[in-house]
């Protein structure tokens, strides 16, 4: 029986795909040691602003990520995004970087960025989403799975719940290796 689960869709094709970041799940891997997990897609690109975000925040781009910049048709779309939606010039860019290179994907933690890209129908995922995508791909284990996943909570800037984590953990416990 075939699922048609977005997230599902996603675990299924990543390592095929290319994708952009914002500065949040490179932040939020980077805090927990798992930048390696990014290995699930084929190809990461992100703009200029991201990699001043990440240097402010003193994260090194990982080799892993290409950075790319606006064509300068697209340079206007990063002034409206910005206004008119109220993004940051990080978020505002990598949208428009991801319309520009017609990615697979966009990464991002941020709500609003989520949103707004999804009203351009660009396919998002979080950090969380990447870790069970690379536990899926057996990138790592069931073990380290959780433990990151726990210290998303308690080490990382990631707003979480707790009750969020155990329904996580719950998932990935439950899933047969």
């Amino acid at each position: 029986m075939a699922n048609n689960n977005e997230d599902d869709k996603f675990i299924g094709l990543a390592n095929e795909k290319k994708a952009v970041s914002n500065t949040g799940p490179i932040i939020h891997l980077s805090e927990i040691n798992l930048i390696k997990v990014l290995d699930i897609f084929y190809k990461i690109m992100i703009p200029k602003e991201v990699e001043k975000e990440l240097r402010n925040n003193k994260i090194a781009v990982p080799r892993k990520i290409k950075i790319q910049e606006l064509l300068p048709d697209f340079k206007d779309r990063v002034k409206i995004l910005t206004n008119q939606e109220n993004l940051d010039l990080g978020e505002s860019f990598a949208i428009v970087l991801a319309m520009q290179e017609k990615t697979d994907y966009f990464l991002t933690d941020d709500l609003d960025a989520r949103n707004v890209a999804i009203k351009y129908n660009i396919e998002v995922h979080g950090t969380i989403g990447i870790i069970l995508r690379a536990f899926k791909d057996k990138i790592i284990d069931k073990k380290t799975t959780i433990e990151k996943v726990n210290e998303l909570y308690s080490k990382s800037s990631l707003f979480i719940t707790r009750d969020l984590i155990q329904q996580i953990i719950k998932a990935v416990e439950y899933f047969n290796d």
